[in-house]
């Protein structure tokens, strides 16, 4: 009853009338677009992206120099494979020419945000309001048609706020999540001796849905199986902000019993992508954003091969992100075309970010993804990190299970030298925590050789 008041009357009443925003405008629009095929598709990209590119040329000083050297010139745009002459952005490059990326037609009105990023370093950027408005309403888009859209009761089990806020604070929160009709856990504050009380208050709140971060729902789940517990099942569970191994879905599917759904997204641009309900990959929000995958030249990759994820907002005027990388890896799908009749692209999976990937003086390449893999069988190890400082030398740091034998780790150690080969010496550490990074997610494994 309150989902249909909330979308009908409640949510366009706040959204236009109090905070004079044209989100549920934008809800509707890229509702119409989802109908579209995959050739008018593109063209709206196309003309989106060239809207974008001659305002970043007139108000960006930073596009403006660089592609006058280049001789780019956006009015001779007449295919989305032009872009591509156009240079790889890194936050780097950002910070250090910040001012040339801000929109003088927006100097002053833009939001700012920040990103903890998987190293903890933090990232400044910007984005107008329209832009603000729209990226709200792809999410409600990808979210409702998992079940947990606008005014569905949903439980997220997410980061909120890690310093202390004022009460004045704490009452605007708690009134504006019951007027969305959601509860919010504080993920950033879970850990072994308080996880059962999580899983009692997702008990009593009874959501429709379960929205969360990867590992305090998988850490929810071991605990719900490990003591045998009856929980409350909801209809549909969304996880997101960290890679969604196999394994895991199955494991919080088979605690929770229900679906599991996996999105893709950033700070940066919020929602890239989610999955439909055949989980055939991620399908992505062309109607949005542009997004390429490309080689460690830059070149783009075909279908089947592992990119990096290169993304341009087509809607942020205010400070225009074009080509930027966001460190992340994935592929393209070859599945043509999805059951569930949608046109828009599908991603077949993220594989973790680049800095992840562990590499050997033989060669070897061993992405993010691939310890969690080799790792999962052994009952012994409750978490773990695996840390790179010299090519010649990994360590891994395990936090055990309690009661477990660790006369297991034994074999679990002798698999990973296996993998790393010969020419790596392996430091195993126990442990008793491994703390998270700055954006509340649990990193598994870092490198700093290039």
């Amino acid at each position: 009853m309150y989902e249909k008041l909330f979308k009908s009357l409640l949510y366009p009443l706040y959204e236009e009338k109090i905070a004079g925003r044209n989100t549920c405008r934008y809800v509707r629009q890229y509702q119409g677009q989802a109908e579209l095929s995959r050739d008018q598709l593109e063209a709206l990209q196309l003309q989106k992206l060239k809207a974008l590119l001659r305002h970043a040329k007139e108000h960006c000083s930073y596009y403006r120099d660089t592609w006058n050297q280049i001789g780019f010139d956006p009015e001779q745009m007449v295919a989305l494979t032009d872009i591509e002459r156009l240079p790889i952005l890194d936050k780097e490059t950002i910070t250090a020419n910040y001012e040339g990326f801000v929109s003088s037609a927006h100097r002053g009105a833009n939001i700012t945000k920040a990103t903890g990023g998987s190293s903890g370093a933090p990232f400044k950027f910007e984005l107008d309001g329209e832009s603000n408005e729209r990226r709200q309403a792809v999410m409600w888009r990808g979210y409702g048609a998992l079940g947990a859209g606008l005014g569905v009761k949903t439980l997220y089990v997410w980061g909120a706020h890690i310093a202390p806020v004022g009460k004045k604070t704490q009452i605007k929160d708690a009134l504006y999540n019951y007027f969305y009709n959601r509860k919010i856990l504080n993920s950033f504050t879970m850990n072994e001796s308080n996880v059962g009380d999580f899983v009692a208050r997702h008990n009593r709140y009874r959501a429709t849905a379960v929205v969360g971060y990867v590992n305090p729902l998988v850490t929810m789940a071991r605990h719900i199986l490990d003591h045998n517990l009856t929980v409350h099942r909801p209809e549909t569970i969304l996880t997101g902000a960290e890679p969604l191994y196999e394994f895991q879905r199955e494991l919080i599917e088979k605690a929770f019993d229900a679906p599991v759904y996996n999105t893709y997204g950033c700070r940066e641009f919020m929602l890239i992508g989610s999955e439909c309900k055949q989980r055939n990959g991620l399908h992505v929000n062309i109607d949005h954003l542009l997004v390429e995958l490309t080689d460690e030249q830059g070149q783009v990759v075909e279908s089947g091969c592992t990119g990096d994820v290169i993304v341009t907002d087509l809607h942020n005027y205010g400070f225009p992100l074009i080509r930027y990388r966001n460190g992340d890896q994935a592929s393209w799908s070859d599945k043509v075309g999805c059951a569930c009749g949608s046109t828009l692209p599908l991603i077949s999976a993220v594989e973790g970010r680049k800095l992840d990937v562990i590499k050997t003086p033989d060669g070897r390449l061993l992405p993010g993804e691939f310890f969690p893999h080799l790792l999962k069988d052994f009952g012994a190890i409750k978490r773990f990190q695996v840390i790179q400082t010299e090519l010649d030398t990994v360590q891994l740091k395990i936090v055990l299970n309690s009661g477990r034998e660790e006369q297991e780790l034994a074999a679990a150690y002798r698999l990973v030298e296996s993998n790393l080969g010969p020419s790596v010496t392996l430091k195993p550490e126990i442990v008793e925590d491994i703390p998270l990074t700055a954006s509340g997610k649990h990193r598994v494994t870092i490198s700093a050789v290039s």
